[in-house]
């Protein structure tokens, strides 16, 4: 039987209603499918999903010297440009990048203020939202991957902040950064170990809280044995502002030379007065754990 002269139209119809179809279809599946995560930073970033890191700043620092071989500086500007970064824009932002979320008037390695923040970039949504992975965010310490992350409705609910993002290349370290763990006893002597940084003193083991900071070769009394907390052992101290726990990894044993004792008079008569010691201090620069 002949076909209608209306089939071939509705045929026509059919196959480009079809050709529609597939062409969602595939649409759907592109967007399903993000693109894969080959950056070293992003990489070694995920590789820590999940678990305890603390701090996203040290967190951050960790990574990119681990992926990468360069070090960050202490200062939240800074520090990234002592790495080598180049800065980049949001809508050049790629996997690997990282946002840096502070106020440009205080970046200095104290600098302590709600909003604070540091993220790497998994992905660019191309809308000014970020796929990111980063530690600390829910004030855990834990290391998250984060969907649609807003840098710029985040600093403009917080008055005085700004982002940059920055771009870090290099050659992998030959192995992760590792400090290995320092053993000390109640009662022990040491210095605080933060060469360009200061230390901070925590209230309790952990990440948790600041009491104040330490300038680096700060003079310490240890007050309790080693807590393991968070990948590190924290001890209990006395320092010249007061007591509180540390890292013990960011010490240096010290020994305290006692008074010399009094030479005696050839007389026996003449008092002589006692030998005055005296502790030195060195002035630090930033914040370390």
């Amino acid at each position: 039987m002949p076909m209608s002269q209306h089939r071939p139209a509705l045929a026509a119809i059919l196959v480009a209603f079809v050709a529609v179809l597939s062409l969602s279809a595939a649409k759907l599946a592109s967007a399903g499918s993000p693109s894969p995560i080959t950056n070293p930073i992003a990489v070694t970033a995920l590789k820590y999903e999940g678990t305890y890191q603390g701090e996203c700043w040290m967190f951050m620092k960790k990574v990119v010297f681990e992926a990468t071989g360069q070090e960050v500086g202490f200062d939240y500007r800074q520090g990234y440009f002592d790495a080598g970064a180049t800065e980049v824009s949001a809508a050049d932002a790629q996997q690997g990048d990282i946002i840096q979320v502070a106020n440009d008037a205080d970046t200095a390695p104290d600098a302590s203020y709600d909003g604070l923040h540091t993220a790497i970039i998994l992905r660019n949504n191309g809308d000014g939202t970020f796929d990111v992975v980063d530690s600390n965010r829910d004030f855990d310490g834990i290391v998250h991957e984060r969907d649609n992350y807003d840098p710029t409705s985040h600093v403009t609910a917080a008055n005085g902040l700004s982002y940059h993002i920055y771009r870090i290349t290099g050659t992998p370290a030959p192995m992760p950064q590792a400090i290995p763990p320092a053993s000390f006893a109640v009662g022990d002597h040491a210095v605080t170990n933060t060469p360009g940084d200061v230390l901070n003193l925590r209230p309790s083991a952990g990440f948790t809280g600041k009491l104040g900071t330490l300038p680096d070769r700060t003079l310490v009394t240890v007050l309790s044995a080693p807590i393991a907390q968070g990948g590190y052992h924290w001890v209990q101290v006395s320092t010249p502002v007061g007591n509180g726990w540390v890292a013990s990894e960011f010490l240096l044993e010290q020994s305290v030379p006692t008074a010399a004792a009094a030479p005696s008079s050839p007389s026996g008569g003449a008092k002589v007065g006692p030998v005055r010691t005296y502790r030195s201090f060195t002035a630090g620069v930033s914040s370390g754990d």
